[in-house]
């Protein structure tokens, strides 16, 4: 059965996968959307949808309007990275050094990125942002779920979660040592990414990140559970 359509929204909008998400997560909670009014719409130059934002009417469970406004980003993935020189066995966190627009430094951060299409499929994306922005090919069986569910990081007005993944990875002692200093990214999108391997103790003073640190809090607790 067709999903009948929304007031307010537009076709492109309407078969973007990240807004029927976001309008099944509202259903699923019991919250009925009456409609919606594009304020802006920003897509990718395949077309597909980068964000919306939006103003609602929607009501929940009991009758009671939400708030008006909706950033639809849609979910994301970030993957906490322990990787082990498997000559000397030192174990050291995979992390990402790339200055932000939203505060203008250098951010200190874990491979992460959006599921943008592929909202089906959070652990494929995990593996495709470690090859995009590590340069490492990780299977799905090295990379497991820190947490049964994504997290939301803002949701009086951002629809995106986060789904945070774990992986160990043990590496010859030439590849190991290369990571340090490495630099990848993508220029033509103002990306620009220095590689650095760093403990605990190095990492969390540099960090001004509430989703990086908690990252390493998930990934910190489910080690010291394994048997």
């Amino acid at each position: 059965m067709a999903e009948e359509p929304i007031a307010g929204e537009t076709e492109r909008l309407r078969l973007a996968p990240k807004y029927r998400v976001w309008k099944k997560i509202l259903r699923d909670h019991g919250c009925v959307l009456r409609g919606v009014e594009p304020l802006c719409e920003l897509h990718k130059p395949d077309g597909s949808l980068l964000f919306a934002m939006l103003r609602t009417r929607a009501e929940d469970p009991g009758g009671r309007a939400l708030p008006s406004y909706a950033l639809i980003r849609g979910h994301a993935v970030l993957i906490v990275t322990l990787v082990v020189n498997r000559e000397s066995g030192e174990r050291k966190f995979l992390m990402l050094r790339q200055r932000r627009i939203g505060h203008g430094g250098e951010a200190l951060e874990f491979p992460a990125g959006m599921l943008d299409e592929d909202v089906d499929d959070p652990q494929g994306v995990a593996i495709r942002e470690m090859k995009e922005e590590t340069g490492l090919d990780v299977t799905r069986g090295q990379v497991f779920a820190l947490c049964e569910r994504p997290l939301y990081t803002s949701p009086g007005l951002d629809d995106e979660a986060i789904y945070f993944f774990g992986c160990v990875l043990e590496l010859p002692a030439e590849r190991y040592l290369a990571l340090q200093g490495g630099e990848t990214g993508k220029a033509d999108e103002g990306e620009y990414i220095r590689m650095e391997l760093l403990d605990y103790r190095e990492a969390l003073p540099q960090v001004d990140s509430v989703q990086v640190r908690l990252g390493f809090s998930l990934f910190l607790d489910q080690q010291a559970r394994r048997p």
